[in-house]
């Protein structure tokens, strides 16, 4: 029997009904133009026909109990009844496992899974008390369980690695399809939102998140300027003053390469490409910058770790946007690096630049309020509070280049 579209929802929300949990009430469905649209349209009556031809047959076969508006019988539907003799008949017409089916199936794959200690473990644990409780545990999903294996797949991957890794990379690894790791993404970020305990430092950026955990879109380039020398893995040097504006090197390579020297009186981080590029152009000779394109990377954090270890007297600066999302920057850096000051990141630079303000909007308030009680920016409460106050937020290309080096020069 070939069911039209709006027939087959009206059959899968019978089933969802008469699937939960504790009913003993008939499984009814009342029709309204609010959830039924295509049924009550006035320009159209082919899906209204389709679908009383299509139920009213069921209805025939004793599956259904079709209930008409009063005086337009045959016509005009109030509601749907599934039958209880008629329910095995529904599962067989649709295609469908009876909800227990599914979740023992659901609950054997989550099973079968070896956890790895933290969020992954986390989330299985969840899942499994979730499908116990006949309640859902997104993103898996018992009526889909090939996209559920995947997604338990995907995640014991990611959980896996130990280096950054190219998100094609992996999905070719897990998938032999170097798309399909892409399509199962949200359902990743879901989790790890729930789950990983660091997720909330990266607030909404999607990237940095998988980032923070060794997974990445394209290959990564960190660029760097001033009185550095690296030493490589073969034993090559790479003094990187020579290269004006600034150089950028691949995340291998940094990984891979130990600081022989660190002839700066002071490091600076820059959250955004432009201001890096402004500050590059004016940089004096003792101040080496690097670029974090917003959260740094597992990649930055070692170079900044081992900038630290070979210059303990070198301070590190960290230059970003005068919003929520530059502070929650600020808060990672410092969360990973401990002490990491804050530069043109203050009143003063929001009064001098403010004309550039951009309004808040409702999450950027909710934001900036919830950092007010964040302890590792509590010199920042009073930038925070004048942009709460302001209602505004500053862009870092705002405040030019040549401001936050006068303001470390002021500091140095």
């Amino acid at each position: 029997m070939e069911l039209p579209q709006l027939a087959q929802a009206i059959l899968h929300t019978l089933l969802d009904r008469i699937e939960q949990p504790g009913r003993r009430q008939v499984a009814r469905l009342r029709l309204s133009a609010h959830d039924h649209p295509a049924y009550f349209s006035a320009e159209d009556a082919t899906a209204r026909r389709d679908t009383n031809a299509a139920l009213g047959q069921l209805a025939r076969q004793q599956v259904l109990a079709l209930r008409w508006r009063r005086w337009e019988e045959g016509n005009w539907l109030d509601a749907v009844d599934l039958r209880p003799e008629g329910v095995g008949a529904l599962y067989s017409l649709l295609g469908r496992a009876p909800r227990g089916e599914q979740e023992d199936a659901l609950r054997d794959l989550v099973a079968a899974q070896t956890p790895r200690p933290g969020w992954h473990a986390a989330f299985l644990a969840w899942a499994a008390a979730q499908i116990d409780a006949h309640r859902a545990a997104p993103p898996l999903d018992r009526a889909d369980l090939a996209l559920s294996a995947d997604l338990l797949r995907a995640l014991a991957g990611l959980a896996d690695l130990e280096a950054p890794t190219l998100e094609r990379a992996l999905s070719v690894r897990l998938f032999r399809d170097s798309k399909r790791l892409a399509g199962l993404r949200p359902g990743l970020l879901r989790v790890l939102r729930r789950h990983a305990p660091a997720a909330a430092l990266y607030g909404d950026d999607d990237d940095a998140l998988l980032r923070a955990q060794q997974l990445d879109r394209a290959p990564e380039y960190v660029p760097l300027a001033g009185p550095l020398t690296l030493v490589s893995a073969d034993g090559t040097p790479l003094a990187l003053s020579p290269f004006a504006p600034s150089l950028a090197l691949p995340a291998p390579l940094l990984r891979a390469s130990r600081v022989r020297e660190v002839a700066a009186r002071a490091i600076v981080t820059v959250e955004n490409l432009t201001s890096f590029s402004e500050l590059c152009t004016l940089r004096p000779p003792e101040v080496l910058a690097v670029y974090t394109g917003g959260f740094a990377s597992p990649t930055v954090i070692g170079l900044l770790r081992a900038l630290r270890g070979a210059a303990p007297g070198s301070p590190l600066w960290h230059w970003g946007d005068l919003d929520a999302g530059g502070l929650r920057i600020l808060r990672h850096l410092r969360a990973a690096l401990g002490d990491v000051r804050a530069l043109a990141m203050d009143v003063a630079a929001f009064e001098a630049y403010g004309a550039a303000a951009q309004p808040l909007t409702a999450g950027d308030r909710a934001g900036l309020q919830e950092l007010r009680a964040d302890p590792l920016l509590a010199d920042c409460v009073g930038l925070l509070d004048r942009l709460l106050s302001a209602g505004a937020k500053l862009e870092q290309e705002a405040v030019p280049a040549s401001a936050a080096l006068a303001a470390l020069g002021a500091r140095l």
